[in-house]
């Protein structure tokens, strides 16, 4: 009998994984469906899901199925490939999905994507909640929550932000599973995967599970011993170890980023200079969060894609409160008031980041699945009571009324009800938290009747899903570009353009305002980029010459000598519908001649084009350059070469030095005739791969020459066969030492780390089976030793638990609820329910 009941008990566990990852995608299918129906196989949304998610995926496809995993020609000026994009989606599982699928078909599969994303999350949240939750109804509900919180319907805006909490709940499942049944090398997986899926997560889920393991062993169901606690420090280290192959390559990329090294300092480190952040924060967990960049009640100009947002659908913060209220000593209570005083104290919710000094609420998603469990456990739990949670809620929905209603002074004129910047989409989620709510009450007096809740709550959570992630999405929608545009220019414009082909002579292109990454689907080199992973000496060189450079490259025409110094050859203008007719045929770059209409873009063609690799006559010190304008820096560089003073000693005798005062002065007709003269002095060739470049140059005298490729440490070079130094000028680029007469020079790109990464991922792996075979002895110690158990309840359920039941599932180790006859003793309970 006992066999049998462990039989319907593993093979329904396996139907209830299934039906919750089903449920989980289908519920954001139903939301994305109209909108792909509409577009004709797309998903596209606005701002950086058309700008970033869309074309890095095809990007990062085309690469991984040439085999182009070093050097990338085109993302900026060139960047390390694995560095800049294993932030984004190199350690997804659902990016290695695409890869047998042609290029073409990797913008019609991201909607499906992202409904895999959230079918897993459903599925994972529920195996982790379900050790907490005596029903598998609530269980499920709680999973809902977790896979569609505020969260999640916020960062769709980052596609890949959903992959980390489609696996979280993996992580905490493994430690419980070491701690309680002593399963080895699970807990190491689980910390590969997170770690290789994304290391800026991954920082944020160390500190958290560190706080979760020290709350989790006050507790009785916790069975923590020395030796486990060693074993768990062990099995991190071989996780980290196993994800070395990617995660050092891509930490030795950003250790020197600016956007990094920025910290907390005086009264930053304890409370925020944003007055409405509290605020936006209280009010996110009780009303459907506002859209990325789009503040709408408490308007503010900074932290606008920081990820605000946790409200549950339905439910909101009334079972969270109820449990808060009820179980006051339970570690979950404890775990989330921490994380409610990180959340409001600058310096320790910066401690999810590495101490950075930039504001994220990017770790929210963790203590939303604490949030979710907890909203479980009040459901099934008839000693919680929602009523406290229901009034606290209808108080801040009231709240936030009311402030829609604060008048405002524009000039001299005070105007009421334009408190929010979007009426009508406030008016929307307002209107649907406050249905939401009322649906609450009706459960909680359903309960208080003694009527059976849970079937009517999981109908109404999966309703509440659709409604509240569709009112963020289809908000979104709206914001963005017109869709059959941007698929007909962006995604299938590559047909439609006709250039010389770059690998016969290398150039870059230039594109005007708002179409950063178009290029990437047109497979072009392109100076104007949005990407935040770059070479540290991108952004060093853009912050000397005086553009800003923080995630994206976008120097401005003003800028028109960093034109000829990129070898940008062909220039892309996109002009509105409404402009047309008042067209200058004037792109506003010195030596642009417009040459026709492509793609929809007026495309004009540089007749100063410098080829990459070329020579300088003279040089300028870098100190005479600093303290300098970045407009004066800027215009330096297209006549001498910048030179510090190692290198001056080293090459000044190659060139001729050029007098301060003499360095800066540079009209348009200057401009010109410096690139002729460093176009006479180029490469006759240059070929180019992920691997490296080689270009060919015939030299008078011995000179440098000039590479406008960013300097990394994993560049070397060789000129005719001979290695040679490879020199940082210019504030961030390349030169090497070339000699009279025919050279042939071969740059030779080696990611950094990654070597030395495959090594470590190998010991870890090696370590690991050492690891699992020298402890097999000690796991059949703890088997005689300890009573092991998977599941852990708090509290009873809302019928009696028959003994006879709680014995078979003793003896099966699982928690399941099943008679001596094999039927699911929830079944018969909600019989007798219906019967009453």
């Amino acid at each position: 009998m006992v066999k049998k009941n462990l039989l319907l008990i593993q093979e329904d566990g396996k139907r209830q994984y299934l039906r919750m990852f089903l449920l989980g995608f289908f519920t954001l299918l139903v939301v994305l469906l109209p909108i792909v129906i509409f577009n004709k196989g797309y998903f596209i949304y606005y701002g950086d899901f058309n700008s970033q998610q869309i074309p890095f995926y095809h990007l990062a496809h085309d690469a991984v199925r040439s085999g182009q995993l070093g050097w990338n020609w085109q993302t900026d000026l060139g960047a390390n490939f694995i560095g800049s994009y294993s932030f984004y989606l190199l350690g997804s599982p659902f990016f290695w999905l695409t890869i047998p699928f042609p290029s073409g078909a990797v913008p019609y599969l991201i909607p499906w994507l992202l409904c895999l994303k959230h079918g897993m999350a459903t599925m994972t949240g529920y195996a982790y909640i379900r050790r907490f939750v005596r029903s598998p109804r609530a269980a499920a509900i709680g999973a809902m929550l977790y896979a569609f919180s505020g969260f999640q319907a916020y960062n769709i805006f980052f596609n890949h932000f959903q992959d980390v909490t489609a696996f979280f709940p993996l992580l905490l499942i493994a430690l419980e599973e070491r701690v309680n049944n002593n399963r080895r090398g699970v807990f190491a997986l689980a910390v590969a995967l997170m770690a290789m899926l994304n290391y800026f997560f991954f920082a944020g889920q160390v500190v958290f599970v560190l706080v979760y393991f020290l709350f989790r062993c006050t507790c009785k169901d916790f069975h923590i011993t020395r030796r486990k606690f060693f074993s768990i420090a062990l099995e991190s280290i071989i996780g980290v170890l196993l994800s070395a192959v990617l995660l050092l390559p891509s930490c030795l990329t950003i250790l020197e980023n600016n956007r990094v090294t920025e910290r907390l300092y005086g009264m930053n480190m304890v409370a925020y200079s944003d007055r409405t952040r509290i605020i936006r924060i209280i009010q996110s967990f009780f009303m459907i969060p506002d859209v990325p960049a789009r503040p709408n009640l408490f308007s503010t100009d900074s932290a606008k894609w920081a990820s605000i947002g946790g409200y549950l659908p339905l439910f909101g913060m009334t079972g969270v409160i109820g449990f808060l209220g009820t179980r006051k000593k339970h570690w979950a209570t404890r775990l989330t008031l921490f994380c409610t005083f990180c959340a409001f104290i600058p310096i320790f919710n910066s401690a999810f980041y590495a101490f950075n000094g930039s504001y994220y609420a990017r770790w929210f998603y963790m203590p939303i699945l604490i949030m979710a469990m907890m909203t479980a456990i009040a459901l099934d739990d008839v000693q919680i009571s929602l009523k406290q949670g229901i009034w606290i809620s209808g108080g801040v929905l009231l709240f936030c009324l009311a402030a829609c209603f604060i008048p405002i002074k524009d000039g001299e004129d005070i105007k009421w009800f334009d408190f929010a910047n979007y009426p009508i989409y406030f008016v929307l989620i307002l209107a649907l938290c406050v249905l939401n709510l009322c649906g609450v009450v009706w459960l909680a007096v359903c309960r208080r009747r003694g009527e059976p809740v849970l079937r009517r709550a999981m109908a109404l959570t999966i309703g509440a899903c659709v409604l509240c992630t569709a009112s963020v999405v289809y908000f979104g929608v709206s914001l963005g570009p017109i869709p059959r545009t941007y698929a007909r220019i962006g995604i299938e414009g590559g047909e439609k353009i006709s250039l010389p082909d770059p690998q016969e002579q290398f150039y870059r292109i230039d594109i005007s305002e708002d179409y950063d990454n178009y290029p990437m689907f047109w497979g072009c080199s392109n100076m104007r980029a949005f990407q935040s992973v770059v070479p540290v000496s991108i952004m060093e060189f853009y912050d000397q010459v005086g553009v800003t450079r923080d995630v994206a490259s976008r120097a401005s025409i003003e800028h028109y000598t960093l034109r000829g110094l990129f070898s940008v050859r062909y220039y892309f203008d996109k002009v509105n519908n409404a402009k047309k007719d008042e067209y200058s045929f004037d792109c506003g770059l010195p030596g642009f001649e417009y040459v026709g209409i492509q793609n929809e873009f007026y495309v004009y063609e540089n007749q100063y084009y410098i080829s990459m690799g070329f020579t300088y006559d003279s040089y300028v010190s870098q100190e005479d350059v600093e303290g300098r304008s970045g407009m004066s820096c800027e215009k330096v560089l297209i006549n001498s070469i910048v030179l510090n003073q190692e290198q001056i000693q080293k090459y000044g005798s190659l060139m001729k030095p050029v007098l301060q005062n003499n360095a800066y002065g540079l009209t348009e007709e200057r401009y010109l005739e410096a690139c002729r003269e460093r176009a006479e002095h180029a490469c006759d060739s240059f070929r180019y791969d992920s691997s490296g470049f080689t270009g060919t140059i015939t030299l008078e005298q011995p000179n440098l020459v000039f590479f406008s490729v960013p300097y990394e440490a994993g560049w070397s070079a060789t000129v005719n066969g001979q290695p040679v130094d490879v020199e940082r000028v210019s504030y961030g680029f390349m030169a090497v030492e070339a000699q009279a007469g025919d050279n042939v020079i071969v740059f030779t790109y080696e990611t950094p780390g990654l070597r030395i990464g495959a090594w470590l991922t190998g010991a870890g792996a090696l370590l690991l089976v050492l690891y699992l075979l020298l402890t097999r002895k000690c796991r059949k110690q703890e088997a005689k030793q300890e009573c092991f158990h998977t599941y852990w309840y708090g509290y009873d359920l809302q019928q009696d638990v028959p003994a006879a039941m709680q014995y078979a599932a003793y003896l099966s180790r699982y928690a399941g609820r099943w008679n001596e006859e094999g039927e699911k003793s929830e079944d018969a309970s909600e019989r007798r329910d219906d019967q009453k």
